[in-house]
């Protein structure tokens, strides 16, 4: 007998069940992207490697010394005579070098739930299915936090400050002087702050606090504009950078549907999802495999600040 049109069938269900999932994920993304001014997710394939950028460099603009090369009556640029640039003479050379550090891996994250059919008769299918998705979701959101400050713990510039304020101040500062030194600047410097440290401030004037993908998002906090509250930055200490130097990296599914492994995608390739029968285990599986990655490139531009006791 031909099947009924309108049908419900168990791949309808799937379907919706991926796109719940990946509706709830990117929107989180979304917001995070937002605050930090980032309007496009870069697509690496996974295995690519990883790696922070460090530029140094100085101008010369001295005198050059001409030599004589032996037995041709020529000349060849010598050293910096130490005197400065006369109008009309060849230019000194200034030298600059850009170093990569490789730290990790761009790595697509696997993640699976079984679901009974016992637990779905018993909780029904929206707990039992719907509501541990999401906790897998906010749990890989996590993952994808912490990475981002394994690389953030890398950054090489430091500052100390008195208070929570002052140290604020100190890392804008040292970040700041880092930035005009290399002849760049920014006016969205992003700051994150353990929650502890924060909280002797939050009760004391009205401050507008949202959720933005794990973390506690503040607007003008202390003088400072985009402070991100989290338990990933360890207690007494906070991070700065620019918001230019965060990055959003996402992985090629395309290469992955190829193979046979046809997830249900996010617009960006942030996350990919499948949900599928599991008849012999009498369960739902879902199938997570987690593309996003949050890097900081240049680890000069991060800015590590050791709060002090105020006195």
């Amino acid at each position: 007998m031909a099947v009924l049109n309108n049908t419900v069938t168990s791949a309808a269900v799937n379907a919706s069940l991926d796109q719940e999932f990946i509706k709830n994920f990117q929107g989180d993304a979304d917001r995070l992207a937002e605050i930090l001014g980032i309007f496009g997710v870069e697509t690496v394939p996974a295995g690519v490697s990883l790696k922070m950028l460090k530029v140094t460099g100085t101008l010369n603009n001295d005198k050059i010394d001409a030599t004589t090369l032996p037995g041709t009556g020529s000349f060849q640029p010598g050293c910096s005579s130490g005197s400065k640039y006369v109008e009309g003479d060849e230019v000194a050379l200034s030298k600059f070098a850009a170093e990569w550090e490789t730290v990790g891996e761009a790595k697509a994250k696997p993640y699976r739930k079984l679901t009974t059919a016992a637990a779905i008769q018993k909780s029904g299918y929206e707990v039992a299915v719907m509501k541990t998705d999401q906790k897998m979701g906010s749990l890989a959101r996590n993952s994808i936090i912490s990475e981002f400050f394994s690389f953030i713990a890398k950054g090489t510039g430091t500052a100390t400050g008195k208070g929570l304020q002052g140290t604020l101040a100190a890392a804008s500062a040292a970040l700041g002087n880092e930035m005009e030194n290399a002849g760049d600047a920014s006016d969205r410097i992003v700051y994150f702050v353990n929650r502890e440290d924060a909280a002797a401030y939050l009760g004391a004037a009205p401050i507008s606090m949202q959720n933005v993908f794990g973390m506690t998002y503040l607007q003008n906090f202390l003088g400072v504009q985009n402070v991100f509250l989290t338990s990933k930055v360890a207690k007494g200490t906070l991070f700065a950078t620019p918001a230019e130097n965060i990055h959003i990296f996402g992985i090629d599914f395309a290469a992955l549907s190829r193979a046979g492994l046809a997830y249900s995608v996010s617009d960006s390739g942030l996350v990919g999802v499948a949900h599928a029968p599991a008849y012999d285990r009498v369960s739902v599986e879902t199938n997570v495999l987690v593309g996003m990655l949050l890097f900081p490139e240049n680890q000069k531009y991060i800015v590590k600040g050791s709060i002090t006791p105020v006195a």
